[in-house]
């Protein structure tokens, strides 16, 4: 990330999600933030196979998560159902990106194994290290991955196809926020410079509120994405990306934003 102060000055960057203290550097570097979530967690319609996984908890030996809504509503469902923290004794812990690890350590504890590339597929390849071999890698291994609700079934098919046994429930879904017409159209007038998003989710939910005049405007400002899989939506839409960090962490895309803005200041 540059040291370089205000390279953002007359910037209005767009924050699709809600907003952390990932996005503060946007901030001490002159940059103006205009933030419009377009998704909201919460959730599954049905807790049964979530349930049912909480219940036995004892006959898992990993249990994974890839967010920090994973985190939040598995760990909800559990305290509200009568159970505690220690009933996870005994089982390791692995997690995806370091805003799912601090999610993880609200709850006092620590994961025993982080991915080094922050995606399904690096998760695949942290059970799998190149020159193993696949066939019943992972035999008598058993998985609990949380999930959100129309997640991609990359890391569940590859446990599986390596022998192990994985549920997948799911723990939380993410719906379009209800948000007056007048609130949405106003990101078309806000002067947007930068476009951020962090998911598929929050491009195409972006799409839905705004509108057709949607895609137009985007064609006209910077588009910043966390990681490769939002940029071919994005690009699956017709659009360019001028913008994606090697990393896909909230904080690695901030830094990515502002050396963009350095390079042209």
């Amino acid at each position: 990330m540059s040291t370089k102060n205000q390279v953002l000055k007359g910037h209005r960057i767009l924050i699709t999600r809600e907003y952390t203290a990932d996005y503060e550097a946007l901030e001490e570097q002159g940059g103006e933030l205009f933030v419009f979530p377009t998704l909201e967690a919460v959730g599954p319609e049905d807790y049964r196979s979530l349930d049912h996984s909480i219940r036995n908890l004892h006959a898992y030996d990993w249990l994974v998560f890839t967010s920090r809504n994973g985190v939040h509503f598995f760990f909800k469902r559990l305290l509200e159902s009568g159970g505690s923290v220690d009933a996870l004794a005994g089982l390791a812990i692995c997690v995806v990106g370091p805003g799912t690890a601090d999610a993880l350590g609200h709850y006092g504890l620590k994961a025993a194994l982080v991915p080094k590339r922050f995606s399904a597929e690096g998760l695949v390849d942290t059970f799998m290290p190149p020159g193993t071999g696949e066939e019943n890698h992972l035999r008598g291994i058993s998985f609990l991955f949380p999930r959100a609700e129309g997640a991609r079934d990359t890391f569940p098919s590859k446990i599986r196809e390596l022998g192990g046994t994985i549920d997948a429930p799911i723990a939380y879904r993410t719906i379009i926020p209800r948000v007056r017409r007048d609130v949405r159209e106003s990101v078309l007038t806000a002067g947007i410079t930068v476009a951020t998003f962090t998911s598929g989710s929050t491009f195409t939910n972006l799409l839905d509120m705004v509108g057709p005049k949607a895609l137009p405007f985007l064609s006209r400002v910077a588009v910043a994405v966390i990681g490769p899989v939002t940029r071919r939506t994005v690009e699956e839409a017709g659009l360019q990306v001028s913008i994606m960090p090697p990393k896909a962490t909230i904080k690695a895309m901030v830094d990515a934003i502002i050396d963009w803005a350095a390079s042209d200041f």
